[in-house]
Order: structure tokens, then C-alpha cells, then sequence
């Protein structure tokens, strides 16, 4: 292996130093520097306006793009705006619709209450008036019945009494009856 290094060396230094290794002969370089000054001047006038006018119409349709993007978000805000306008809208209508119905709920009752009332007077009132009516057949059917047994009792004590004692109870009631008028 030894061998094999010393003649590695030896080729090395018969060839120079390492720059002459790295740059090509003069006649190549030459015609490397026209090539390219070749492919520039094609690519300079041709390739860059197309890639140019490429890269510009690009920009122009991101930036329509995002035009659209902010007018698609801007409607969308005042769609929105709108919809929270009508759920308030339709929120109060609601509100409104429920007061409205406690209202006429609250008038409801009271005209019911109202009633009940004015019928509980009526019934109250028709049984004071039958009561009265009834008292007044009793007082008249109970006089009647005094009445009655009245005139059964006097003549029992009537017939049980002398003539004189008929006379002074007579004159008795009648003088009873004039001091009570």
C-alpha cells in the first residue's frame, strides 16, 4: 500500500500546481463567456418580458381576487347587520305581541272578575229579596196562625168566664188599645 502512495505523489507533482486544474484553457473560456453572453441577450430580450408580463398578470388577478375577497366580506357584514336588525326587529315584535296578549289577558280577567262580582251582587241581592218575601209569608202565615189560636184561646176563656169578667177584659183592651195609639 505503500508503493501505491508514493506513486500517487510522483503523478501529482509532475502535474502542476491545483489551480491549473480548475481553470479551463483560454479558447474554452472564450467560447463559455460568448455562449452565455448569447443565452442572456435571448433570455434578456424574450423570456424576461413574458415571464414579466406573466408575473404582472398574476399580481392583477391576486389583487382582483382579494378585492372580491373584501367586497364578498364587506356584503357579508351588511348582510349581517341586517339579519341582527331584523332578529332585534323580530325580537321586539315579539315582546310587543306578548305585552299586547298580558294586556288583553289582564282585561280579560278583570272584566270576568268584574262579572263574577256584579252576579254575586245579583244573587245576593235576589236572596236577601226572596228571604224578605219568605219572612214576610211567615209573619203573615204566623199572625195568621196567632190570629187563629187567638180567637180559639178567647173563646175558651170567653165561655169559661162570667159576663162581668168578659166586660172588664173588653174594657181593658180597648183602653190598652187607645194608649198604644
Amino acid at each position: 500500500m505503500t508503493l501505491n502512495l508514493n506513486v500517487f505523489y510522483a503523478e501529482a507533482e509532475e502535474a502542476g500546481s491545483g489551480v491549473d486544474l480548475l481553470l479551463p484553457a483560454t479558447s474554452e473560456l472564450v467560447a463559455g463567456v460568448a455562449a452565455f453572453a448569447i443565452v442572456f441577450f435571448f433570455v434578456w430580450k424574450w423570456a424576461l418580458p413574458a415571464l414579466n408580463t406573466t408575473l404582472e398578470e398574476r399580481a392583477a388577478s391576486i389583487e382582483g381576487q382579494i378585492e372580491a375577497a373584501e367586497a364578498t366580506k364587506a356584503e357579508a357584514e351588511s348582510t349581517k347587520a341586517e339579519y341582527a336588525k331584523l332578529v332585534s326587529d323580530a325580537n321586539s315584535e315579539v315582546q310587543k305581541i306578548i305585552d299586547e296578549g298580558k294586556a288583553a289577558a289582564e282585561k280579560v280577567k278583570e272584566e270576568i272578575i268584574d262579572q263574577a262580582r256584579q252576579d254575586a251582587e245579583a244573587i245576593v241581592e235576589k236572596a236577601k229579596s226572596d228571604s224578605e218575601a219568605e219572612k214576610e209569608r211567615l209573619s203573615s202565615e204566623i199572625s195568621s196562625q196567632v190570629a187563629d189560636l187567638s180567637l180559639a184561646i178567647s173563646q175558651k176563656v170567653a165561655a169559661s168566664m162570667s159576663e162581668k169578667d168578659q166586660q172588664d177584659l173588653i174594657d181593658k183592651f180597648i183602653k190598652d188599645m187607645e194608649t198604644s195609639s
